[in-house]
């Protein structure tokens, strides 16, 4: 019992939401939409692509559906970016250590004007630059 619990302490099976050691600051900009240049969104640039902000979670995550902890933004190692396990065409930001901190979903710009699919845990918040873009939900 006291080895059990000693693990478990020590961290022993961590969280898929820990920041692994050596994790990058991960760059963000602006994205100023081509249609309207009053229109602008923080940009986070990850793993060759850009993406801006497009919803917030619409149900219960599973730990299962989010693939790693991919770095943090804003010099604050408590907002972390996630790589999600069902598609690369969004990525997730969460605060860590906040109360009731709810994840926020960014989309590849790549996928303006595209058909996509977007999993059914992420719920549009219909911002303009996504007007002319339709997502396909997964539907069970």
């Amino acid at each position: 019992m006291t080895l059990a619990s000693a693990l478990l302490l020590a961290g022993c099976g961590n969280s898929v939401y820990d920041l692994p050691e050596g994790a990058p600051a991960i760059e963000t900009r602006t994205y100023v939409n081509e249609k309207d240049t009053e229109d602008t969104y923080v940009a986070i640039m990850y793993d060759g692509r850009e993406y801006v902000f497009y919803g917030t979670i619409g149900r219960r995550m599973h730990t299962k559906e989010i693939a790693a902890c991919v770095g943090y933004t804003g010099g604050d190692t408590n907002e972390r970016i996630f790589a999600l396990s069902d598609t690369d065409d969004y990525i997730m930001q969460k605060y860590m250590n906040g109360m009731m901190e709810q994840p926020g979903f960014y989309r590849a710009v790549d996928t303006l004007g595209k058909e996509i699919y977007t999993p059914d845990y992420i719920d549009s918040l219909d911002y303009e630059l996504w007007e002319d873009s339709s997502a396909e939900e997964r539907s069970e």
